[in-house]
Formats: C-alpha cells, structure tokens, sequence
C-alpha cells in the first residue's frame, strides 16, 4: 500500500466509547493474533509502534517487559504492532518479547485505527534524530541491523520506500473485556510513549 493510498484509506479517527475493530495478524512467537480472542478474558493494551528499527520503541519495549507481570497480575494483556516483515523481526530477536509482537508491513491496522503518515520531510527528520540518539546510547548498530533486515530481501523497493519515505504515526488504545476503546493516544514518530506503570494506572481508571 503507498502512502497515498495508506492516508486515503484512513477512516475517521476511532473515539474512546466505540468498539475496537477486530484483526488477525501473526505474531513473531509463531501464532496469529486477533483481538477477539481477548473478549471477556483481558483489557488490552494495543501499541502501535514503529518496530525493531526504531531504538525509542526499543527502549519501550523493555520498559513493558519489566511491568509485564504487574500488568498481568491485574488482567492486562500486551499487543505489541509492528510495521516489519515478519520475518524481519523474527531474526531480529534473540529473544521475543513476553506478550504478542505481531507484523502488519502494509500498514492496513494502522491505518483501519486512524494512524497516518506525516510525510517524507518528518520521515528525514526522524531518521536523524533516531539514529543520532541510538549513536549517544550505544544503539546504532541494532537501528542498522533492524533496517538491514528489513529492507535487503526480495520486497527491497518497498521496504526501502517504508523506511526512507514515510513516518508513520503512534498510537496507544486500551480497549476493555467487552472490545470497547476506552483510551486512545495517537502521537508522532519519535514522541514518548506512557510507561507501563502509567498505562497500568489508566487501564484501572477506564476499565473499572
């Protein structure tokens, strides 16, 4: 999907109180994902993220890691969405995140949850200010490696418009046990994300 087409297809931005759509993508733990599955079982935290590329998102999942069980101990499950190849980020991970890491590379979800594309200019800018700090925090080797992996196959044209032409928004929903959308957070490229502690916050405020 281009970008034209990515931000012609965006619907009118998803409101707290309305139900989330459903999907089903793979996950890098090797099984598909869809949010009904979670239905009257967990509140869910639906991340979409800029993926194994990007070093801030990086340093979020790990933040995520460490306030997985705390998360969990309360009924809240983790989806993490990624905009890599599948394969990609399966070679990426010598070990895979604790809860669900899933690939749309289309950008479909994205875009189905109202998250567009901020265009090439803050695509370059991004990349500048990505790759500057990964160098500071000793990062820059795993942006390269992330970006190798998901460019240098046979959708190389693709991948590369994705990664040198495009910046695609955050986005944070929690969505309840019923499938409703009970927060939602949609921020640019390299904005901070809430921590977990402070999700976990949310989460028990909307989700009561």
């Amino acid at each position: 999907m281009t970008t034209s087409e990515l931000n012609a297809n965006i619907q009118t931005s998803l409101s707290v109180g309305q139900p989330a759509p459903d999907f089903q993508l793979p996950s890098v733990q090797g099984t598909a994902v869809s949010l009904s599955q979670y239905r009257h079982q967990n509140s869910l935290i639906l991340w979409f993220s800029r993926g194994i590329t990007c070093n801030f998102c990086r340093s979020y999942m790990q933040g995520f890691e460490n306030e997985y069980d705390n998360l969990r101990s309360h009924g809240i499950e983790v989806v993490q969405i990624a905009p890599n190849l599948l394969q990609s980020a399966q070679r990426f991970f010598t070990t895979y995140p604790p809860y669900p890491f899933v690939c749309d590379p289309e950008k479909r979800l994205y875009a189905l949850y109202g998250l567009g594309d901020r265009g090439v200019l803050t695509a370059a800018k991004t990349a500048v200010v990505s790759f500057a700090t990964a160098a500071r925090e000793g990062e820059f080797g795993n942006n390269v490696r992330g970006s190798v992996l998901d460019i240098a196959n046979r959708n190389f044209l693709r991948r590369l418009h994705h990664h040198a032409l495009t910046a695609i928004d955050q986005g944070i929903f929690i969505i309840d046990q019923q499938g409703i959308i009970r927060y939602r957070l949609i921020i640019g490229a390299v904005e901070p994300i809430p921590g977990g502690a402070e999700l976990l916050k949310i989460c028990r405020a909307v989700c009561a």
